[in-house]
């Protein structure tokens, strides 16, 4: 009798979108609490995978290339220790396996690869793909990133985003026409619970299914650099930094910083927000500094 497969669940959705903060809250649930979870991050530095460690026993990041074009055999990779490290008790058992790909991420390889590649086939099973779509970005978003488009295209759930921030209704007609087959929800400040989604992926009683489209070879139109800032900086001097980094197409910005007052803090913004996100950050630090990342020619600041 072959071994029961791990069921996967793929997250992606535009850099921004709110991934890695509705997935915190997800991971709390009793359902994903012995989850294993594999990270994709653009960028030299890791800061999903920080914020995210602490809720789970079993974490892989895969740093500094994409999982959907150059980074797959990282992901085979990544997969295949995990499974050998779970069977010979090398880290603690898991039941299912949370992958979050970077915001740039075409996940159509991604699910191929669990069609085509032998040793993922046989041990993983793609439970749902769930996207994530900005409603402060809006169908603007959609319309100008490609990226944000095959997202949504490729997904099962999309869950519309930061809805307290702006109305979702235009978002979720223009997603609906890109993809008619996905269920849609709204979520504020993380709001989508793991039940909820669980509830919607088999709101007609049938188990999701994940189709396979076809796979495309991609390279991203963004680069990402990291700058270095390990000295202590008051609230003013960061956005002083922030205002001279914002434009010269900067898409997204993310990292953690010293400040003045002796305490480290999450630093975010994206595409839509009007100013920097600043939060507390608890854990491990990763080399303190900001991931800067800009469309493909755009010159830094």
């Amino acid at each position: 009798m072959s071994p029961r497969r791990i069921p996967v669940w793929l997250l992606t959705g535009y850099l921004g979108s709110g991934k890695t903060t509705l997935l915190q809250q997800w991971l709390r649930d009793p359902a994903l609490a012995d989850a294993a979870l594999v990270v994709n991050e653009i960028g030299e530095v890791g800061f999903d995978d920080r914020q995210l460690a602490s809720a789970v026993d079993s974490t892989r990041l895969l740093s500094n290339s994409c999982i959907c074009c150059s980074g797959l055999p990282g992901l085979e990779e990544a997969l295949t220790e995990l499974w050998w490290d779970r069977l010979q008790r090398r880290r603690p058992a898991f039941s299912s396996v949370v992958i979050e790909t970077t915001g740039l991420a075409d996940p159509r390889p991604i699910i191929a690869a669990f069609d085509t590649t032998p040793f993922l086939r046989e041990r993983y099973q793609l439970a749902a793909v769930l996207a994530c779509a900005s409603a402060p970005a809006g169908a603007a978003l959609l319309a100008a990133q490609a990226e944000a488009r095959a997202q949504i295209e490729a997904a099962d759930a999309v869950i519309l985003t930061k809805t307290d921030q702006a109305p979702p209704e235009t978002l979720q007609a223009e997603v609906q026409g890109l993809n008619p087959r996905a269920r849609v929800a709204p979520s504020a400040r993380a709001s989508l619970s793991w039940p909820q989604l669980l509830a919607l992926l088999l709101g007609d009683g049938r188990a999701a299914t994940v189709s396979t489209p076809a796979a495309h070879a991609h390279h991203h139109a963004a680069t990402a650099a990291f700058i270095a800032l390990p000295a202590p900086l008051s609230v003013t001097a960061l956005q002083a930094r922030f205002n001279d980094l914002r434009g010269h197409g900067l898409l997204r910005l993310k990292g953690v910083v010293a400040l003045e007052s002796g305490t480290l803090h999450t630093v975010q913004w994206t595409l839509g927000d009007p100013d920097l996100t600043l939060a507390p950050f608890a854990g491990e630090a990763p080399a303190l500094g900001l991931t800067c990342i800009r469309a493909h020619g755009a010159a830094a600041a």
